[in-house]
Order: structure tokens, then sequence, then C-alpha cells
């Protein structure tokens, strides 16, 4: 077992002594909670209604019961995830008083055990709030993984919490074991009706000889991982994204320029009919109706006016693009003239907002090249292709049928975006909506008309194109069966407000960044057969990106002190990675100060070769504190102090970004973080890197 540092836990404070009293009333409690949408009410305003069901459609599986793994899932229960499984191995523990769901997998999965009196109270203090420490653990007839379970599953009775039990984590065979989870999930008389379609795994404090097979069957079945952990004063989150890709339509930047397309030629009809109807604000009199004018129309009546006085017109040609202001100089005399066209620019808020807003007539509201390298992944030889189930496809595999349908969908939706695009000089369909503007309500009205139905009119035109493709893909299945199906209307509508932002995040798999780490590892060795590094086309393309990353990285230091750069500190417990897979335990597990020492003196030497591994050998940064041997000591002697060690607020930093980071996978929405999340927790500082 881990070693602990002893922490108060909650259940022994006063404020926390009436627990089971209140469990007493939780049957009352339930019948009298709120309705889901006002339960969730503040949540569903960050991910809405789609980005809830995605959670309540999701089974999160944790293998390893630690305080980090504990701690992720709490932050998933509560905001609504639809099931949990807590996987942990035990070779002594009674599995459990819970109904029994049985699989094929030889595993057995129960439900979520009752409270009972003796769960909530821990007889002394333990740095995880979700099981007692060791030493009370062996009068208990249950195992941790069903006690985790019932207090997990306890912070939300709409979530529906499994537990499992097994011998060892090592001899799980979890390509199986995920994949009777994928065809046949826990579930009870009570879930029947909102069993999971998708999973998500969460690996808490794992050796490598837990994780890289784990990595492996997650990567084979496109199941999304999350690796945790917590040790000592560290703390890590790795990401391994489902392959091929996870996409991203809701991407929800902090800054989103509004979609006006005051600079695309021909302007839409509805637009123009607008700013033809409002007269010429330089012979304008009332004085109301030039301060009430919205400032589009200010801008697009400037923007003519602007052109009249360009000496040397960019088109001659009429039927061409006009001239735009594109020089400093141009922009400048533009907003001059949006000034000199008000009556009074201190009265006149409608003018302040032209002036603010100039910027929309010049900007390119054309597709992103963010976005065209996301387009540039999709072509439809290979949708067609993935679309069509076939016969001849083989199990586990690198076939097609490997690809999760809500990418597939993605892909669909994607090319039918790219003929739109063909179609329309690279604009992407219109989001249809306007940010708020003074102006009078006639005005504002009709222009918050002609956006909403030009946007219809490009998402009905979207639509046409998603029939035709999957036309196209039906004539080319000869009968056999499609991998994909029509999308809904909200989901198209959701694209295409949403197609300036789209993003893909691919990460390399885990045991294949930690195979070209540690290429001498015995647990690498063992494994190699089952762990090939072909099946991923992009491998190259990522880890030379990863490199050039890693390496601009280091320009950007720690600034109050360079040392606890947590780069550094990643290359240290990944050291002690290194060192587990040679002697089975964790450096420092003998107190003897000689035996510290020669542990200390073993990880600097495996820091030494992860570091020139990771193509840091010429760095400055790397070569001041690392191969300096004074210097990368000390870092070496600090994890080794630690031996493992678990402290529970450590544990909830790296369980809070872990959840975060699995809402946005599960709900597609937000973009996660690129790959490694690496908190320091002794100058409280964090980075986020690829490796």
């Amino acid at each position: 077992s881990r070693t602990k540092f002893p922490i108060p836990h909650p259940s022994n404070t006063p404020s926390n002594n009436k627990r089971s009293n209140l469990h007493q009333r939780t049957a009352t409690a339930t019948a009298l909670t709120m309705a889901t949408t006002d339960k969730y009410d503040r949540q569903l305003r960050l991910w809405g209604a789609a980005g809830q069901r995605a959670l309540g459609n999701t089974l999160v599986v944790l293998i390893g019961c630690s305080a980090c793994g504990t701690e992720t899932l709490k932050n998933l229960v509560l905001p609504g995830v639809g099931s949990i499984l807590v996987v942990d191995d035990d070779e002594n523990a009674v599995v459990g008083n819970g109904s029994t769901s049985g699989d094929s997998s030889g595993t057995n999965i129960q439900a979520s055990p009752a409270i009972t009196d003796t769960m909530l109270k821990f007889s002394s203090p333990s740095s995880n709030f979700f099981l007692p420490p060791p030493s009370n653990q062996d009068d208990s007839t249950l195992s941790n993984t069903a006690m985790a379970c019932a207090l997990l599953s306890e912070l939300n009775p709409d979530v529906h919490g499994h537990h499992c039990t097994v011998s060892s984590l090592e001899s799980v065979d979890y390509k199986s074991f995920l994949k009777t989870l994928m065809d046949n999930p826990p579930s009870s008389d009570a879930a029947a009706a909102s069993t999971p379609k998708k999973i998500l795994v969460v690996a808490a404090d794992q050796p490598s000889s837990v994780t890289l097979p784990l990595s492996h069957a997650c990567h084979v079945l496109s199941t999304p991982l999350l690796v945790v952990r917590s040790y000592g004063l560290l703390g890590c989150v790795r990401i391994q994204t489902a392959s091929p890709y996870h996409a991203i339509i809701e991407a929800k930047p902090s800054h989103r320029i509004p979609d006006l397309r005051l600079s695309a030629w021909p302007l839409f009809d509805g637009l123009k009919k607008v700013s033809s109807s409002v007269e010429n604000l330089d012979e304008m009199e009332d004085t109301k109706d030039h301060s009430h004018t919205p400032f589009v129309v200010v801008l697009l009546q400037a923007l003519e006016k602007w052109r009249g006085t360009v000496s040397a017109p960019f088109n001659p040609d009429p039927s061409l693009r006009p001239r735009y202001p594109d020089s400093i100089a141009e922009k400048q005399d533009f907003r001059k003239m949006v000034r000199d066209m008000s009556k009074n620019i201190s009265n006149e808020i409608n003018f302040e907002e032209a002036v603010r807003e100039a910027h929309l007539v010049w900007a390119d509201g054309r597709i992103s090249e963010d976005v065209k390298l996301v387009l540039e992944r999709v072509d439809e030889e290979s949708f067609f292709s993935s679309a069509i189930h076939s016969d001849m496809e083989v199990e586990g595999g690198s076939s097609s049928s490997n690809i999760p349908s809500n990418i597939l969908q993605f892909q669909l939706l994607a090319l039918a975006l790219k003929r739109f695009l063909k179609q329309n000089d690279n604009y992407p369909p219109l989001e249809g909506t306007i940010p708020d503007m003074t102006s009078d309500t006639t005005r504002y009205v009709a222009l918050q008309e002609a956006y909403q139905q030009q946007a219809e009119k490009d998402r009905s035109s979207v639509t046409g194109f998603v029939k035709l493709l999957l036309d196209e893909c039906e004539q080319k299945s000869n009968g056999c069966d499609l991998r994909v199906a029509m999308p809904s209307d909200d989901e198209i509508t959701t694209f295409c407000k949403n197609a300036r932002y789209l993003r893909i995040l691919e990460t390399r798999p885990l045991y294949a960044e930690y195979k070209l780490q540690d290429p001498t590892s015995p647990v690498v060795s063992d494994l190699s057969k089952n762990l090939p590094l072909s099946g991923m086309p992009n491998f190259e393309e990522i880890q030379s990106d990863a490199r050039d990353d890693l390496m601009g990285a280091t320009m950007d230091p720690y600034e109050t002190d360079p040392v606890q750069t947590p780069l550094l500190w990643w290359i240290a417990l990944r050291a002690c990675d290194a060192f587990y897979d040679r002697h089975q335990h964790y450096p420092g597990k003998h107190d003897q100060e000689l035996a510290l020492e020669a542990d200390a003196n073993e990880v600097y030497k495996f820091m030494a070769q992860i570091a020139i591994s990771l193509g840091l050998a010429e760095c400055d940064f790397i070569k001041e504190h690392l191969f300096d041997q004074a210097k990368g000591k000390d870092l070496a002697r600090e994890v080794v102090r630690y031996d493992e060690a678990e402290i529970h607020n450590i544990a909830a930093v790296v369980g809070g970004v872990a959840s975060q980071e699995a809402v946005k996978l599960i709900t597609g929405q937000y973009v996660p973080l690129d790959d490694t999340y690496i908190y320091n927790g002794i100058a409280s500082t964090a980075g986020v890197y690829r490796f």
C-alpha cells in the first residue's frame, strides 16, 4: 500500500459527526430532489442540454482507488455522469453485498452496496477521504472498490455505481474487459433505460505494467483515457484521446468575433435590404434616428463613402470585389471618417460602437487556417470506406469499424462543410446572431431577422450536402449497412454555428510515448509484442511537433525559481517510473541514509537518460538545472524523499483538473489540454507539455 501522510478526515470533525443521521433521510431527500434541469442549472449554462445528455450517457471506469482517482470520480459524479465503475485489486477482501452484473470477461461487476454506519466512521485519519487507512481495513467486510463506490454514489442519486475487485490489475486483459463493457455495460433494473453509450477510462496512480497495456487497449478500441497521479508534492494528468482523434465542434473560444460578414462581397440580400432602407446619414436631420442607427449600417455607409475618396480603386470593375481599407493609414482614415459622420460623438453611442467595431469591415470572414487543417484531415474516400459496415472487417484489427460513430458523424458534417465552402468562396455558414448594439427596435429586429434568415438558408444548404453524401454512401454500400446516420436538425445547426472554430485534438498513445522515452525498460520489453507503433499514420509528425513545443517550453522557465519549472519535476517523476520498472517498487522504500542516496543516484541517472530521449541534451536550461549534478541530484533526492506518498490536497488539485478535462472529452466542448498537465505543489505552479 502507498505511504500515507496523516491528514484529518472530514468524518472526524464535529461538523461531520451527524453524517450517518443525514444518510437515514436519504430516501426522503431523494423524493424531494429538484428536477434535473433545475438541479444542474449552473452547469447547463456551460455545456447546455446536449452536454448534459452526453454526461448522462457515459460510463466512467476508474482503475485504482487512490485519492487522486476518487477525487476525479467525485468531480464527475456531482455533475451527473451516467454510471461509474470502480476497479481495483484486493486478494483478500470480500467483493461486497451488491447485486451482480455478469459478463463474459471473468470479472465480477456488482452494483454499489448500501451505505452503512461503519463506512461513515474512520477511526483514524486517512489521506483518502473515500477510504479508511490500510490499518483499519482488516476488520472491514467490504473491498476498497465497494466502499469507494458506495461513498461516491451517495453524492448523487442520479449516478449508478458499480464496482469490481480483481486479484491483480496487472493480470487483467484490458482489451477484452473494455470490449465487454462496450457490448454489455453494467446496469441494474433502475438503470436499464439509461444504459451508457460511451466509455471514459481513468487510471489512477498505476505503474507502467498497468497503464501501458491499458493505454494500448484504449487506443485499439478508440476509447479516451486519462492517466492521473499524485506523487508526494507533485501531480500529473495525461490525456490520451480516442483514435483517430478527438473532434471539437463547440470549442467556445474566450473571444468570439461577431459574424457580421461586412467584408464579404457581395453582401447577402437581407443585409443589403436593411442597409438600403436607411437614408444617408449625412443627410439625416432627425437626431434621434441618427443616434439610433445600428453600427452595422453606419459602417456600411462609411465604407461606401470611403471608397469614393480612394484615388486608386483596387478593382475598377464593379462586378469584382471592391476596395477595403488595407494599410494602417487607410484604417485610421476610415475610423476618422466614421467619427466625422457623427453629429456629436460624445452623445451618439452607436457611432462609438462603430469606431470600436470598425475592424469588422476589413476582417476576413473566410474559414481560418486552423479550420482548414481540420478539414484536410477528412476526405470523402476514407469516409465512405469507414461509414460502410463490411462483413470482412476483423475484430480488434485496424479496420475502419474502430472509428467511433461520433467521429464518423463529424466527418460527414465536415465533408458537407467542404462542399459548402467551395460554393461560397470559403465563407462558412452564417452564425445568425448579432451582438447587442444601440438601435431602435424596428431596425434592430429587421437586422436580426436578416441574419437569422440567411443563417437558416445556409443551414439548409449544408443539410442538402449531408443528404447528398449519405445518398452517395448508400450507393457505394452495395447493400451493406451504414455506420452513420442523418444528424438531427439541432446537431446540424450547432455545427453550422461553430464552423469557424472547429478543432481536433490528436495525442500519441501513452505506450508509444513511453517506449521512446525508456526503450530499455523491462516492462516495455515484456509487452513489446502487444505494443506496436504501427497503425498511427501521423506518429512522426506528432513526435516532431512535440519536440519543437518542448524546446520552446524550456525558453519559458518558472520566473521566481527556475528549478521549480514543472518540466524538470516531470522528468524526475518519469525517472521514478523507470526505477519502478526495474525494481518493482518506487525509490525511497528503505529509509536508511545509504539506501536513499543510492536510490537518488539511480533516479538521477534515469533523469539524464530521459532528458536525452526527449531531445533536450543541447538545451541550455536543461544543462544548467538538470545535467549539473548538484542541482539535478537535489531534484532526485526530493522525489526519493516522497516514497510514493499520497497527499490528499495534491490529489484534490489533480482530480479537479482531470475531471475538468474529462468533461471536455465527454461533451466534445471546449478544447482539452494537449497532452500532459504537471502540477508542482512545492511552488504551486503548473505547466502543460507535449512529450
